[in-house]
């Protein structure tokens, strides 16, 4: 069987081969080159800090002996729930000895985490609870006698996040 060329048709077949070509390159950059610009508008929601208030359980102590704090936790919020993250001890303000003691005391007094509640309590909206810190403050057994009569206010950091 002899083949035989047909320069016409073959002419055609790559005529419509790259014209095909281009048309779907073309298509290509139509569909991958457009550039669409869309704006959207937001802002941030407004969110008031959450309150705390103390309260050291037993309110005299001697070394060696620990007491619980509670901490009386609202939500001013309406707009957002408020997500408890963390509790830690802050700082010690001491009072009721001379201040050249109160250095002394300080290294006396412990405040630490004790146990807290686990999972750490969601505030509704508007909403409040009290957290007890077990062991929250602790007099320690070596504290001389320089230290009593002394008065302290512990101060507790507590973080939150607002959640929907």
């Amino acid at each position: 069987m002899k083949h035989v060329k047909h320069p016409k048709r073959t002419t055609a077949i790559v005529g419509t081969a790259v014209v095909g070509t281009v048309m779907v390159a073309t298509a290509a950059w139509a569909v991958f080159g457009s550039t669409i610009v869309a704006g959207a508008s937001g802002g941030a929601e407004q969110v008031k800090v959450i309150t705390v208030v103390g309260q050291q359980v037993s309110t005299t102590l001697l070394p060696g002996e620990a007491s619980d704090v509670n901490l009386a936790i609202a939500n001013p919020n309406g707009n957002v729930r408020a997500q408890i993250t963390g509790i830690t001890p802050g700082s010690i303000v001491i009072d009721g000895i001379p201040p050249s003691d109160v250095s002394t005391c300080d290294d006396y007094l412990i405040t630490n985490q004790g146990s807290l509640p686990s999972p750490l309590p969601t505030l509704g909206k508007n909403g409040s609870t009290t957290v007890t810190v077990v062991g929250g403050v602790k007099l320690d057994n070596a504290a001389p006698l320089t230290c009593q009569g002394m008065t302290w206010t512990t101060n507790w950091d507590v973080t939150f996040q607002a959640v929907r």
